[in-house]
């Protein structure tokens, strides 16, 4: 048996409406106008072939679109969410991050007056439930909340009344 030309469905005006509208507007995102240029393609009389090598995809990757898209119209060509890996930390942890990052650590009786990632990272650690918290972790969590630690920069300071005479040598 040979192989049949794929034929699309004649297409509601909406629905090229809807494609047209995609296909002009600037911020439409790549990967769904090539879905909507490989429909508009087919609807103009173009083969498979022809429409998805215009459209910039792989022959089996538009047959699957063009599917998609008489099972479910012009929802089949948007991209679906996925779920993806669950969050290992919950929103107690991010809290328990967050007061430890805005504390200051001589309330917290420890011997320093600022926190550094390194120094936030061992004090979680110490913690119950914290102790296979990474550092990159912290600083995720830390941006998502838009905090973030500063690079550091050193000063010295002097009680002797010449200090900035010799400090800055002539």
């Amino acid at each position: 048996m040979a192989n049949r030309p794929f034929l699309l469905p004649p297409l509601y005006v909406d629905e090229l409406l809807d494609l047209q509208k995609l296909l002009r507007a600037e911020n439409t995102p790549s990967s769904i106008y090539r879905r909507c240029r490989l429909i508009w393609e087919l609807a103009a009389g173009c083969n498979l072939s022809e429409a998805s090598e215009l459209a910039g995809m792989h022959y089996t990757n538009a047959r699957l679109w063009v599917v998609r898209f008489e099972d479910e119209g012009m929802h089949g060509l948007m991209g679906r969410s996925r779920t993806g890996r669950p969050p290992v930390y919950g929103d107690k942890v991010h809290t328990r991050i967050i007061e430890a990052a805005t504390s200051r650590p001589l309330d917290l009786h420890l011997g320093f007056t600022t926190w550094s990632l390194a120094k936030l990272e061992e004090y979680l650690q110490a913690q119950r439930g914290l102790e296979k918290l990474s550092r990159e972790t912290i600083r995720r969590i830390l941006h998502q909340h838009g905090l973030r630690f500063l690079t550091g920069q050193t000063w010295c300071e002097s009680t002797d009344p010449d200090f900035e005479s010799k400090k800055t040598p002539s």
